[in-house]
């Protein structure tokens, strides 16, 4: 089955406008269903908008997999898998806080090639399908173009470091400090979709994930949208731990690989 990329991508944005009003006639009744460790928990409104997402994807792609963040997978076989957050941001968006957003991605054969990602507080729509660019409410978007190192304000994912073993513990506090010395400044968000989307408008100058452990759904999403706009990523090995992934202009990118590599 072949998947018209533009279309699905126009379907997929409609769908997120329904399901971002959801998110916002909710807001004040998130109601926890569980809590996945001490701070990070699932709501019922994570619940019932991923249902509903999967129950449309379902119907209109029965042949597609489908991978969400609280309910179990889908079809795990086929070539495509839709992966999807249905609130990226639990935490803020329990605390009635803008920061969130919904995101769901088309991956075939493990890369995406499409993806959404709505932000409900602001309504704000950022999308992209491959080889057709990246897009804000349908303008296109451009990301940073900045070339000097001390002049990126960078966006990181981070560890919980007592959860780390004692080498991977002493290698990211040793990076940090050395990148927060590198460049103009590091802002850590928790929400990889926001950064992803931010980095393509240039409000964000590079991403760097120095968990290796952020979860697929996340990212799908905000890889494409970030991709199409112009910024180049690669998952960095940096021992110890796992592949880091790194998003950049292609002008800085080789300077932050040298940072993580020290």
């Amino acid at each position: 089955m072949t998947v018209d990329l533009e279309k699905t991508t126009d379907f997929l944005r409609e769908l997120l406008d329904q399901e971002a009003r959801t998110s916002l006639d909710r807001w004040s009744s998130v109601g926890t269903v569980s809590f996945k460790d001490a701070r990070d928990f699932a709501s019922q409104v994570d619940l019932d908008i991923e249902t509903s997402i999967k129950n449309t994807l379902r119907s209109r792609f029965p042949t597609h997999g489908l991978q969400g963040e609280e309910t179990d997978e889908e079809n795990a076989e086929s070539p495509y898998q839709w992966l999807i957050d249905p609130i990226d941001g639990t935490k803020w968006y329990a605390a009635r806080s803008s920061l969130f957003s919904i995101s769901v991605a088309l991956l075939h054969d493990g890369e995406p090639v499409l993806g959404v990602v709505h932000l409900p507080p602001s309504g704000q729509c950022f999308s992209a399908f491959a080889g057709g660019g990246a897009l804000l409410d349908g303008q296109p978007l451009h990301g940073s173009q900045v070339d000097e190192l001390s002049r990126v304000i960078v966006n990181v994912d981070t560890p919980a470091t007592h959860r780390l073993a004692p080498d991977e513990r002493a290698w990211f506090e040793r990076t940090f400090v050395e990148l927060s010395r590198r460049v103009y400044r590091v802002r850590a968000l928790g929400v990889g979709s926001l950064a992803a989307c931010w980095l393509a408008t240039g409000a964000l100058d590079a991403y760097i994930d120095l968990t290796g452990y952020v979860k697929p759904q996340d990212l799908a999403a905000g890889r494409i949208i970030m991709q199409e706009s112009g910024i180049r990523l690669e998952y960095l090995s940096t021992p110890p731990g796992p592949p880091r992934l790194v998003a950049a202009p292609p002008a800085i990118w080789d300077a932050l690989r040298g940072v993580l590599s020290r």
